[in-house]
């Protein structure tokens, strides 16, 4: 692929992203904004009693919790359907719930290494409040920038263990621990390191806005392996906002920060946004594309990415009967 051809694949990445973010729904709608019927029947008050809002204006209280209790009972109901969207759709990082997964992207760095990655991943719930996932990546690497890949191979494998340590209709915690393995068979495609981080997700509803904010922390830190090749410890912090628009359909839009802590804490930042749409109750399409904002001369500065995939779910339930943990507390 040429520069100009490149060029244009990254600006129309970036207009793309951007339109998806245009187009997230507004705060509340015209029907929460308005005031509520009570307010137009009451009388103007006297001369010394206190003075009441004026129609139109809403508190920041009744504008989260809403104003009235029907108000209140239908967004603890659209949260309680946020997230289970979001858990059926396989985009809940706090979700205990089991899939498997196919993607297929391309990846452009700046550094002028271009690969392509079909990556397989499994997602067990071992118990409703602890599951493990393990992703294992086959990497196309044009290593020298020449058009063609100059080697493939296995990379390394990602495993993640954790558990859901707190559930409510308002907030959902996970908490893990994450390890890569130096599986690769190139040594050009892997790290070579042995690496263990902990991890954590939050995943909030946002009923107003049908929407479910996300954040992802990880921390990637070397503990062991090939000894001629360089420490990594790295981290990754993901912010992104999953809108549910359908019983079908959902967008992703997210920011991701990258932290080379052996490299004078520089950092990168990309944008990603996500479009997907569930055939049923199994089967989930996705496509997504993203481009490097910040850090582009870094060993994570990203030029451009695109990928699909699709994700099978299976039951929810466990692998085993019992909780992982008893007295969670939950709301």
């Amino acid at each position: 692929m040429n520069v100009e051809m490149e060029n244009g694949w990254r600006v129309a990445v970036t207009i793309g992203f951007v339109i998806m973010l245009a187009i997230l729904p507004a705060e509340g709608s015209a029907e929460d904004s308005a005031a509520p019927p009570e307010a137009a029947a009451q009388e103007t008050p006297v001369a010394g009693a206190e003075a009441t809002p004026e129609p139109g204006r809403r508190t920041l209280a009744s504008r989260l919790l809403g104003a009235t209790p029907e108000e209140r009972a239908r967004l603890e109901a659209e949260k309680v359907r946020i997230s289970a969207a979001a858990a059926s759709f396989g985009t809940d990082p706090t979700a205990i719930i089991g899939y498997y997964e196919l993607t297929y992207g391309h990846f452009a760095f700046t550094n002028n290494l271009r690969f392509d990655v079909a990556s397989a991943e499994v997602r067990v719930p071992v118990t409703p409040n602890w599951l493990l996932r393990v992703t294992v990546p086959y990497v196309w690497a044009d290593l020298n920038g020449q058009r063609g890949f100059a080697t493939n191979g296995l990379s390394d494998t990602l495993v993640r263990n954790g558990g859901r340590v707190y559930a409510s209709p308002n907030l959902a915690v996970f908490v893990g621990l994450d390890a890569t393995f130096p599986t690769a068979t190139n040594r050009m495609l892997g790290t070579g390191k042995y690496t263990l981080g902990p991890g954590g997700a939050v995943a909030v509803p946002l009923p107003r806005l049908r929407s479910l904010f996300i954040a992802l922390v990880q921390d990637f830190n070397s503990v062991g392996g090939d000894p001629s090749r360089r420490n990594i410890h790295f981290m990754q912090v993901t912010s992104a906002v999953n809108t549910i628009w359908s019983e079908r359909w959902w967008t992703t839009a997210s920011i991701q920060w990258d932290m080379d802590w052996n490299q004078n804490r520089k950092t990168t930042m990309n944008l990603q946004g996500e479009i997907g749409h569930s055939l049923d109750r199994h089967w989930n399409l996705f496509a997504g594309a993203g481009a490097g904002v910040v850090g582009r001369d870094t060993f994570l500065g990203l030029d451009w990415t695109a990928q699909v995939g699709v994700r099978w779910m299976f039951s929810p339930g466990s692998l085993f009967a019992h909780k992982f943990v008893e007295g969670l507390p939950k709301d």
